[in-house]
This record gives C-alpha cells, structure tokens and sequence, in this order.
C-alpha cells in the first residue's frame, strides 16, 4: 500500500524524467504531462495526510507548476501561465525551500519580460535574487533583461549581468548543470550568459551582446540559440541592416516552428525594420517569412 510520501517521490522521479527531455520533446507532448503530473498533485493534497509530508508536497507542487508554467506560455495560454507561476511562488514559499520559491520566480519573471512588462518582471525577479543560490542568480539575470527593458541605461545593465555571470561560475561544478534543464537546484553559466546576451542587446549595447553572445551559443540548444539571434538582429538594426537578416534567418532556420519567446523578438524586429521598408526590399520579403512561420500548426519546444 503506497503512502503520500510514496506519490509525492513518484511525481519527483517522473518531473526529473521530463526535465532531462524538456529541450527535444515537443511541448505538444510535454503539457499534458506536466498537467497529469499536477493533477496526481491536487489529488494528494485533498487527502488527509501526515502533515510532516505537506513540505514535501508544497515544493514538489512548486516545481511541477513552474515547469508547467513555462510551457503553457509558449504554448500561447499566457493567463494561465501567470496565475500557475504565481501559484508555484506561493507553494515554493510555503515549503520553505528557497530553490523552488525562486525558481517559481524566475519563471513568472520570464513571462513578464516576454509580455514586455519590465515592471512586473523586475520585482519579481528582485523577490528571489539571490547571489549564493542557483536559482537566486537566474532571479538576478531576469532583473538584467528586465532592466534592460525598462531603459536603463546599458552600463547598468551590464553590471547586473556580470554580477550574474560571476555569481554562475562561482557555484560548484556540481550545480551549473546544463542549460535548459529547468533544475531548480542547477544554474548553468551558459544559461546565465545567454540571459546576459538578451539584457545587453535589448539595452542598445551590441558589443557586450556579442562578447557575452561567444560565450553561450557554441553550448546553447538550438531554441536558446534561435532567441539569442533574434535579439541580435534587432540590436543590429541601427548600424547593419544585412546583419539584422542574417540573425533573424538563422534563428528562423534553428527553431523551424514557433514558440512565444521567439515569436514575441522576431515580431519586435519586424516592427524595428519597418522604416526601412522603401529603401531595404529586403525586409518585405523578411517579414513574409517571419509571416509563415508564426502560421506553422505544429508547436514545439
């Protein structure tokens, strides 16, 4: 006869099987399981159990909904992405586990910066930064982007991206992980300086986007790489017009169906290319492109 405790470590080892797949398994596929695997959830906790298993319960409920959480977004159900990070928060909170309460963070800040709301995505980030916890240093890379989005002038920019980056490469060996892998308890430096590559070209600053850039893209996978060149070709926008296209085309050919934190800098980059529309051919047939991708029916990670 199984326990709580019994369930509870059942959905760990199933939640740690899909976080090792997250990256190369189509969301398609991975949402549903997430939701099973927080519905097994719901149903322990309406049982009357020990309460010494309840921690147990509130962090394994934080985790699964964050993982959740993000794929719903970029599956497009953005409100029931935010209201599920905001549930991870409080269940993170509860257990008393700081890995999962700023990883549920982190999460809800990625989807304001996504939904351009730097105001949203700052305090949060800010709630959970940490400079000694793996998931408190992504909270700080978030409070990077986030800054970077509200204006803030690069410099600043970059020194919260640099305190990040110091903070990645200063954990153990042990906890960088590997990027994507969604572990609340990992921070991958690579992860970190992709963060940091998106905080410095969304703040104007295309040298320290590619000094940060030469740090990641050789060991990102190919979704983060794809967001990496997107970013790249809006910051080039103003001095290089042939780049622009060119970093919008390999994100394009990386990530050949859409998810949100694609869709959302690409249709920003359509937008920036507009004015030079008469003087560029170019960007109609760009934006054509960018056009039949976003209609592609199937969406995967």
């Amino acid at each position: 006869m199984t326990t709580a405790s019994d369930e509870i470590e059942s959905v760990n080892t199933d939640l740690t099987a899909l976080r090792a797949t997250y990256e190369d398994v189509p969301l398609s596929v991975t949402v549903p399981m997430l939701g099973m695997l927080h519905d097994r959830l719901v149903r322990i906790g309406q049982r009357r159990i020990d309460p010494r298993w309840r921690t147990s319960l509130y962090r394994t409920t934080s985790r699964v909904g964050a993982l959740r959480a993000d794929g719903l977004y970029n599956v497009g159900q953005v409100d029931l992405a935010r209201r599920l990070a905001g549930h991870a928060a409080s269940m993170g909170r509860l257990s008393g586990d700081p890995s999962a309460y700023g990883n549920a963070l982190r999460t809800r800040a990625g989807i304001e910066l996504y939904e351009r709301r730097p105001a949203f995505a700052v305090a949060y980030a800010g709630q959970g930064a940490d400079d000694h916890t793996p998931a408190g240093i992504a909270c700080i890379a978030a409070r990077a982007r986030g800054a970077a989005l509200a204006g803030v002038e690069s410099g600043q920019v970059n020194r919260l991206a640099d305190r990040a980056l110091n903070a990645a490469y200063g954990l153990p060996t042990e906890l960088h992980g590997a990027p994507g892998d969604e572990h609340p308890e990992t921070c991958s430096p690579t992860e970190i300086a992709y963060h940091a590559t998106v905080a410095a070209a969304t703040a104007g600053d295309l040298t320290r986007a590619d000094e940060y850039s030469a740090l990641c893209l050789p060991d990102l996978p190919p979704g983060f790489r794809s967001v990496v060149h997107a970013h790249l070709a809006i910051a080039s926008v103003p001095t290089d017009l042939d780049r622009s296209f060119v970093e919008a085309r390999q994100a394009l050919a990386l990530s050949p169906t859409p998810f949100r934190s694609l869709t959302v800098p690409l249709v920003s980059l359509v937008g920036a290319l507009k004015p030079f529309r008469r003087t560029a051919p170019e960007v109609d047939v760009l934006a054509d492109e960018v056009d039949r991708w976003r209609r592609s029916r199937t969406v995967q990670a």
